[in-house]
């Protein structure tokens, strides 16, 4: 689909041999009519990958820790969409992937977007949910006095944590954020696509709104090749265990930072 100035461009990320997560992404995005271009997802299973990772080197900063094939293989995937929006001279865009749900609101957002790109601030990602299930869900805070609200939907700014707003299943980016993780990747190597503490170091981006419209599937060794790789990966990590008292505190410091934040 060649995008218009009157539609607000968005990218579902898909492998393409996925016909079933196809269809049912397809049925949802014409129920609200909303127009959608597909990126095929980069396997982790092919040659192709693999001649790609033989030729680019994992980020020298260990502090981002290590990454698995499937990891890889989603960064590679969300950088072909980065560079279809540059390719196309696009401002914005949204990118979806493919095992996400939604309702009505978001096809509001995305009205309001298609009349008035000026409601979104460059520098600034705008993330759209998907946190259900991962272990930093709810360990960020949300500002309760600078908001946006786009089609009636309100984004609140990350403060507290911001670099804990995880998983790239639906955000919306622009030109310079999608030039500069490229450029990133360019020049340190692989990084995970949704890991924000290294964007936000490498100022891919300065700020994040945050709402929740946006559902991703919890996920599990069943659904989710990258989940099987993590399990694979950290089989041989020692937890640390703390005491109930000790872990309750813990919980209990969190949410009075995460209190603290919303009032910045």
């Amino acid at each position: 689909m060649n995008h218009t100035k009157e539609c607000f461009p968005i990218f579902i990320i898909s492998l393409k041999h996925d016909i079933d997560r196809k269809e049912k992404i397809i049925s949802l995005l014409n129920q609200y009519n909303i127009q959608y271009d597909f990126i095929d997802a980069v396997d982790y299973r092919t040659d192709a990958y693999k001649n790609i990772k033989d030729n680019v080197s994992v980020n020298s900063n260990s502090s981002y820790g290590s990454m698995t094939d499937p990891e890889m293989a989603c960064t590679l995937s969300h950088l072909q969409a980065y560079q279809k929006i540059i390719d196309e001279g696009l401002e914005w865009a949204l990118i979806l992937e493919d095992d996400v749900t939604f309702d009505k609101r978001l096809s509001q957002v995305l009205s309001a977007l298609s009349e008035n790109r000026n409601l979104l601030t460059m520098g600034t990602s705008y993330v759209l949910g998907g946190q259900e299930g991962t272990s930093d869900y709810q360990l960020f805070g949300l500002s309760l006095f600078k908001t946006v609200n786009i089609g009636n939907v309100l984004f609140r700014k990350a403060t507290y944590k911001k670099h804990k707003v995880t998983r790239a299943c639906c955000y919306i980016v622009d030109e310079r954020y999608c030039r500069t993780a490229i450029k990133l990747f360019e020049t340190h190597g692989f990084f995970l696509i949704d890991d924000r503490k290294i964007l936000f170091d490498n100022n891919v981006m300065s700020h994040i709104y945050f709402t929740d419209i946006v559902t991703h599937p919890l996920v599990c060794q069943s659904n989710s090749h990258i989940e099987n790789s993590r399990i694979e990966k950290n089989k041989e990590l020692r937890v640390k265990t703390r005491s109930n008292i000790m872990a309750w505190l813990m919980r209990l410091r969190y949410k009075i930072r995460v209190l603290l934040g919303s009032f910045e």
